[in-house]
């Protein structure tokens, strides 16, 4: 049985508390870490992160509460006790003098070899395991002063290797890199996770790296724990809006099908609308399709109005920015025409709203209920608004059906206006 098959926890924190100078940083923490696990620790600057990976790897002490590793309070160890269990991945190293690769490498057996011992055949084997891991046995010989910055940071994760420990403590250790390195080394961690049981704590500010690559994730937030689990359970817009203070949409890779997340683009995009006052009792409803809604919907959602959307397909990106949204909207399924039920569901939202918004949607036979709905609103006296961007000619596959009844509804006193940063003056 490998690593990765026993259970039980590697590291147990019980109500750890700890303060720098009478200022109180963490407060009361207690989580467990399970063997072969990969944690990512989150959180903004100032939340505590660092220091939590500093007691557990015993930089600081004089704290409050316990850390126990293996089930041994870490009290109890030595500094070399604690490098054979957890090595350290910092983002930064500055050895103060001018050593060579192989050298600043070997420095990670440390705790293996005695105060006037020598290296043993061991140890240079455990060096020359974590340079082939790490790409960096073609330069053992350069000086670690000569060496680019990824470069470096392949000698740092090979000095961490060389402890060979079961614990890997990564604190942003790819922040400064370019993405391709942040690519390449995540992708390393990965393998020593998978492959050896590796466990992985690692800090981040990049939240879909983070995301990509956990199996767990901890939001710490003022020193406290926010939230701890699976990235399904604890990432989404509303905690990262609590714990980060940001708006983002959170969503589903297309490819992986993992969570992602990505700014909310506010208003200011769309031009300066800071004159602009909006009713949050105004209740506007998009017609949707194409993902032709999203950016309409995002506009009036960030500007504070009280949105719905109708009728999108399960399938439409539509879906994915009214849920991210938090937007209410009647759907369909996938490659079926709008069925009379979403119609009526549709007309309902129309009927309750003040103003009906019609973006550049695609129309062919399956959503030509949607204009329909359009043409009702305009009889209900609603006000509507058409977003020309794209001329109906090139966006109907109806026949010249939509066209016409588009045409109908603009004569009808719709208003006509031709991008989305031209919606908040007409509302």
């Amino acid at each position: 049985m490998d690593k990765m098959d026993k259970k039980g926890s590697i590291i147990s924190v019980k109500n750890l508390n700890f303060s720098y100078n009478h200022n109180q940083v963490l407060h009361d923490l207690s989580f467990d870490i399970g063997r072969g696990d990969f944690i990512s620790i989150l959180g903004p600057n100032g939340a505590g992160k660092s220091t939590l990976a500093n007691l557990v790897s015993k930089v600081l002490e004089n704290y409050r509460g316990s850390i126990e590793i293996d089930g041994k309070d870490i009290r109890k160890f030595n500094s070399r006790d604690v490098a054979k269990l957890v090595a350290v991945v910092p983002q930064y190293t500055n050895p103060g003098f001018n050593f060579t690769v192989s050298e600043m490498i070997m420095m990670g057996r440390h705790s293996y070899i005695s105060r006037f011992g020598m290296e043993k055949e061991e140890d240079y084997s455990a060096v020359d395991r974590a340079m082939e891991k790490t790409e960096t046995l073609s330069f053992a010989n350069r000086k670690y002063s000569e060496l680019s910055g990824g470069e470096k940071q392949r000698v740092i994760i090979a000095q961490a290797l060389a402890q060979d420990s079961a614990i890997l403590l990564l604190d942003e250790p790819t922040s400064h890199l370019d993405i391709n390195f942040q690519i390449e080394f995540m992708n390393l961690f990965l393998n020593l996770n998978r492959k050896e049981g590796k466990t992985i704590i690692g800090i981040f500010h990049d939240i879909n790296l983070a995301i990509q690559n956990s199996r767990k994730m901890m939001l710490i937030k003022d020193g406290r724990i926010f939230d701890f689990g699976i990235p399904e359970s604890i990432i989404s817009r509303e905690s990262i809006k609590r714990v980060f203070g940001s708006d983002v949409f959170v969503g589903k890779n297309p490819v992986t099908q993992k969570l992602y997340v990505s700014p909310n683009f506010t208003p200011a995009i769309y031009g300066d609308t800071s004159y602009i006052k909006s009713d949050k009792y105004l209740k506007v409803h998009v017609i949707g399709g194409g993902g032709a809604a999203s950016p309409v919907i995002n506009l009036l959602h960030s500007s504070g109005y009280n949105v719905s959307c109708g009728v999108i397909n399960t399938l439409d990106t539509d879906v994915d920015t009214a849920q991210m949204l938090g937007v209410p909207y009647v759907t369909e399924a996938p490659f079926s025409p709008i069925s009379l039920d979403s119609r009526n569901k549709n007309l309902e939202f129309i009927k309750s709203s003040d103003v009906v918004i019609l973006p550049g949607v695609e129309f062919g036979h399956g959503n030509f209920s949607n204009i329909l709905s359009v043409k009702e609103a305009v009889r209900l006296g609603k006000k509507v608004i058409v977003i020309d961007e794209k001329h109906i000619k090139e966006r109907d596959h109806t026949c010249g059906k939509a066209s016409k009844l588009y045409g109908k509804i603009i004569k009808s006193g719709a208003i006509v206006i031709k991008s989305v940063n031209q919606i908040l003056p007409h509302l």
